[in-house]
Parts: structure tokens; sequence; C-alpha cells
């Protein structure tokens, strides 16, 4: 009988993710993403005697999908779930923990949060239900607005934290929480790029990061799969703001890859067979510049023209839910100072 200890669901394989498995001697099996749906992945892993589903794409359904696969897979995820999407679940939890302590009191009423939003100071953020979008409150203007907009809640009002903000990337695997990746964002990012991959931290910084994030996996129980985590690095130290299972991998899973020459896929792949600790360090820095998309056809035009730069990475257009949508462009240099330069030359380039 073939030994199925190897076997995993992948959707939609890059070349790159099927050479890795090939290298590991892993056994991929392939699946469309037309043919996803949480009934037929089930029966797909029960078919194929494994629970390893892996998606490294970019669509919102399909990584709901495999989620909700797993979830029903792995009844546990349901409570760590809701323990990560619920900003008032996730904030009790790490302050009682004393993980990631951040003032915050949990409102279950519009009133309630304007009462408790009267008598603290400003900025602030609140923080809705589930899938609820993020207010920041910055004067009781904003605060009046956020309250006619029917917000999602029980909620969580939380302090506006001060500090440059980061972007973790995880996957767990037997319990094992590995960090992939660390992007910088706002106010960590050098100015002319909106995110710099790997984040130019020190080593206590990094350290201090990698174990704030671990800690909060290892609070809501998480035991396998991936998880992004939004920190803010503040004069008190790393403190958690956000947490998603099942990412979209976006620019971030493509700034990895440019800086370190490797699929994330394959570092994933590495991890699950048990051939290395964390992805190797990388070579080379690499940052996004969002650039608003023009209308065709000057569109075509300047994109060409900025793909034929040696220091371009990677260059599409992503489209958005109303408006045209922008264009994220990824370069690549030796060093932060560097990225931010070439990312401003590419935002002249681009304006004229």
């Amino acid at each position: 009988m073939a030994d199925r200890s190897r076997w995993m669901l992948v959707i939609e394989p890059e070349p790159a993710v099927l050479d890795a498995a090939a290298a590991l001697g892993a056994e991929v099996r392939s699946v469309r993403a037309a043919d996803v749906s949480t009934d037929a992945l089930t029966d797909l892993a029960s078919a194929y005697g494994t629970r390893r589903i892996l998606y490294f794409g970019d669509s919102p359904a399909v990584h709901r999908a495999v989620e909700d696969t797993l979830a029903r897979l792995f009844p546990q995820r349901t409570r760590t779930l809701r323990w990560l999407q619920d900003p008032a679940a996730m904030r009790r939890m790490l302050n009682q923990s004393r993980v990631s302590v951040v003032n915050a009191v949990t409102v279950r009423s519009v009133d309630t949060a304007l009462a408790w939003a009267e008598h603290l100071p400003l900025p602030l953020v609140i923080k809705g239900g589930p899938d609820s979008d993020t207010a920041f409150v910055h004067s009781g203007e904003d605060l009046r607005d956020w309250a006619a907009h029917t917000p999602r809640l029980p909620g969580v009002i939380e302090e506006f934290l001060a500090g440059p903000r980061l972007v973790v990337d995880t996957f767990t695997h037997a319990g094992m929480h590995h960090v992939l990746g660390v992007t910088a964002a706002e106010d960590a990012a050098p100015v002319g790029a909106d995110l710099l991959y790997p984040a130019a931290l020190t080593e206590a910084e990094a350290a201090s990061v990698r174990s704030t994030v671990r800690a909060l996996l290892d609070l809501a129980g998480h035991e396998s799969g991936p998880v992004r985590t939004w920190v803010v690095l503040t004069e008190g130290g790393p403190r958690i703001t956000a947490a998603q299972m099942s990412p979209v991998s976006g620019p971030f899973g493509r700034l990895r890859e440019a800086s370190t020459g490797r699929h994330p896929g394959a570092d994933v792949l590495t991890l699950i067979t048990g051939r290395a600790g964390d992805p190797p360090s990388p070579a080379r820095f690499s940052g996004l510049a969002r650039l608003d998309a023009p209308p065709e056809p000057d569109r075509s035009r300047v994109l060409n023209l900025l793909a034929e730069r040696a220091d371009v990475y990677d260059l599409r257009i992503v489209e958005g839910p109303v408006a045209r949508g922008h264009a994220e462009v990824i370069i690549h240099a030796g060093s932060p100072w560097e990225v931010a330069r070439r990312a401003t030359a590419i935002r002249e380039q681009y304006r004229g």
C-alpha cells in the first residue's frame, strides 16, 4: 500500500510549487480552483487519506472554502478562528495573559460605545464584530460618522497604538509556529515604499516580535496552517492589533519571493516535510509601491515602460471593487535606502 503520510491537496499549484514538492518527495494532488467547494475538498481529503489542503493563490473565495473545509475536518479550528477573528475576544485573551496589553473596553451597543468614547482620549480605534471594518476616530465627527453607519457589534474600543507597523506571516505545522517573514508597513517602510521586506529590525526587536506572535498562536490553540498577524512596535514593545487565518498571499508573498528567490509555497512544503527549520534569510530587500492605475490607453504604455526597468521584479494591476484599481510594483535592492530611492524614481516616472 502506498505511503500517504506525505500526500497533500494543493489547489492550482504553480510550477515552482510542483518542483519543490518533487524535490522534497511530497505527493501532490492538484485541484482546479473551479472545482473547489467545501464538500468537494472534504470528499477529496477523505479519498486521498490526507488533511493537508494548501492554496497559495489570491482568491478570497478559495481561501474561505479551504478554511471551511479544515474547520470541518478539525473542529478545534472553530475555537481558534473565533479567538483570532473576534477583536473583543482576542483583546481580552491578550490582556488577561499579559502578552500584548492594550487599553480597551468591550462595547455591545452604539450608545455604550458613544458613552465610553466621550471619556477616552483621542485618537481611538473601534473594531466591530468579525469581518467588519475598523474605524479610526480622531474627532467627534469621526465618532458620529461611525455610529451613523450601523456598526456590527459587539466590538471593542482600543487606544490608538503609535509606532512602526509590521505584518508577520507564520505557518504552523504539528503545533510548531514558524515565522515565514516580517514585512514593514506604515511608519516602518522607507519613504516612497508602501511595504518593505524584510522589515529593518534589530535582533532584539525581531526576537520580541516573533515571541509575541507565537504566544498569541499558542493562546489561541492554533495547531496548523497560515496566520497573518498585524503588530505595532510601540515604545513598550510589540502590540498585536489583528490576526487572520488562511490569509490571501497578495503582495506579502511576492515580496518574500523577490527577496529570497523562492516561491512562498516551497518554504511551506519544506516545513511540512520536516526538511528544515524556519526559511532561510532573504538575500536582498524588496519594496512595494502602489500607484493609481491610469485609464487606457495610457495605462499600457506607462506600465510597459516600468516593466522594462531592471529593478522591477513584479508589476500587476489590482482591480478595485468599484474603481479601476491600482498598480502594484515590486522592486528589489540591496538596502532599504536604495528601495526608497528606486520607489521614488518609479513614482516620478509614472507621473511623468
